[in-house]
Formats: structure tokens, C-alpha cells, sequence
């Protein structure tokens, strides 16, 4: 699953320089929605699109539509790693958006997690292998807001759409983001019909790093613990890395690897993962 998660940034850098950020997005969404309501109605399950569309709705601008769409700009600026390595500050957001929004309790592992974060994040873009520029900056706010919108889609999702069937929550969300970035996707479409491989790249992120990753991930979710489906935001910005060094032949330098390091860190301190568990 988090070696799925972490083709995205690859697909996405293959895919946005040449449809936009924007149309990489909705096409991203489309054919992942298609395909999950697809599967919802071949299985005989209800939509659940009636009583609860004001939520998917919501879930489905925060949670795919903007952070996609973010992620796919800051791809035409930064590699496919900066970006797999920003995503993994999203536990961050999530513990904060869940004190806002569910009353849960912030500790110093969460402050902690913060500091550590901004330390990894400002080592990557200012030490980095790409020179720091107007856009490598933007891309890397970008990818900030992403995770920042995670955070919120998560706690919102926890306080609004809790219980209901997964597959069905899936595809609605996919479905609204893509009726949300459409407009905007049409103003932003290509002048020339995109080359063969920018076309593949889609397919793998509507297919493979949407449609089955979140498949999978709902089905992992009954089977095993929240802290090994965690460990997938430390797995996903590695793959994002190899992916990225193996197909497109992005450098990884020791800046790469300390601002993956510390990043991680923060999120296992936010997460409370392995020896930040006992010392809670």
C-alpha cells in the first residue's frame, strides 16, 4: 500500500508538467470515483449519496480534490521525494485539527513533532539537491496546505461520516472532487494532446494509487492495528524516494535523507509510535 501511496509523487511528476496541475487532479479523481462506485454497485451496496452529500462534499474538497491538486503543482516545481517527504507532516495537522475540532488532548509530543518537522522540512528545501527558487518554495507550500487540508478532511471525516460504509464514503468523495475541480480543470486543459507516458501516469494514479490503494487500505483497516497503518507514513515518503530516483533519476543526497529522517521522526512523535508510546 505505501509503496502505491508513493508512486503518486512519481505519477504525478511524469503527469503535471504536461496536463497542469489541475487537470491531473480531476482526471485522477474521475477515474478513481468511476471506478470505485462502479465496484459499490456491482457488489449490490448502497451509495449513500442522499443523506449525507453536504459531507461528502466537504470530505471530498479537503481530503482529494485541493490536496491533489496542490501535490500536482508543487510536481512541476519539485521532485517526485520532496514532495513524498512534506506529505508525512500530515499527522501534525491531524493531531491539531483533532484538538480544534474533536477535543482530543495535544502533549509535548505533538510540539515536539512540530519543531522537529519545520527542522526537517527547512534542511530538504534549503539544503536540498534542487536550488531554492520562487517555485521550489511555493511547491513546498504547496505541499504544506496538502497536508494541512489531510488534517482537516481526517477529523471532520471522524466527527461526520463515521460508520458508514467505506467503499461508498470513498467513492462519493472522489465523485464530488471531481464535480468541484471541473470547471477549473476545463479552463486549465492542455493546448496539445499530452504524450503517451503523461497518459499512463494517469492511469496509474486514478487506478493504482487511488482506486486500489484506497481499496486496500479500507480493507486493511479492519484487519490490522492503527499503528501498523501507520507505519505507512513512514513507508510511503521512502518509496516516493526510490520512485523517484529509480524511473526519473532524481538525486538523494544526504539533505534528502536527513530531511526524510526528521520528518519522520516528528510523525513518529506525533503518532506516538515505538518509544514515544511509553514515554506518553
Amino acid at each position: 500500500m505505501a509503496a502505491l501511496f508513493g508512486a503518486s509523487f512519481l505519477f504525478m511528476r511524469i503527469a503535471a508538467p504536461h496536463f497542469g496541475a489541475l487537470p491531473t487532479a480531476e482526471l485522477r479523481v474521475l477515474i478513481a470515483g468511476a471506478v470505485l462506485a462502479a465496484f459499490v454497485l456491482a457488489t449490490g451496496r448502497p451509495m449513500l449519496t442522499g443523506h449525507h452529500w453536504r459531507a461528502f462534499l466537504v470530505v471530498g474538497a479537503f481530503n482529494t480534490g485541493i490536496p491533489y491538486a496542490l501535490f500536482a503543482f508543487a510536481a512541476i516545481h519539485i521532485p517526485a521525494g520532496y514532495s513524498a517527504i512534506l506529505n508525512s507532516l500530515m499527522p501534525i495537522w491531524a493531531a491539531a485539527f483533532a484538538a480544534a475540532m474533536l477535543g482530543e488532548r495535544l502533549d509535548w509530543r505533538v510540539f515536539s513533532g512540530v519543531a522537529t518537522g519545520i527542522a526537517g522540512v527547512t534542511l530538504l528545501v534549503q539544503l536540498g539537491p534542487v536550488p531554492v527558487t520562487p517555485g521550489v518554495v511555493q511547491a513546498a507550500l504547496a505541499c504544506l496546505l496538502a497536508t494541512a487540508c489531510y488534517g482537516y478532511a481526517g477529523a471532520y471525516t471522524k466527527k461526520r461520516l463515521a460508520g458508514l460504509p467505506a467503499p461508498a464514503a470513498a467513492a462519493n468523495t472522489m465523485l464530488f472532487a471531481a464535480a468541484l475541480l471541473l470547471p477549473a480543470a476545463w479552463l486549465e486543459r492542455p493546448a496539445h494532446m499530452p504524450p503517451a507516458g503523461a497518459w499512463l501516469a494517469i492511469g496509474g494514479l486514478g487506478l493504482l494509487c487511488s482506486a486500489l490503494a484506497y481499496f486496500l487500505y479500507y480493507q486493511l483497516i479492519a484487519r490490522i492495528s492503527a499503528t501498523q497503518i501507520a507505519s505507512v507514513t513512514f513507508l510511503l515518503p521512502a518509496f516516493g524516494i526510490f520512485w523517484g530516483w529509480l524511473f526519473l533519476g532524481e538525486p538523494v543526497t544526504l539533505a534528502t535523507l536527513g530531511g526524510f529522517l526528521l520528518v519522520a521522526l516528528a510523525a513518529a512523535l506525533v503518532l506516538g509510535i515505538g518509544p514515544f508510546r511509553r514515554l506518553a
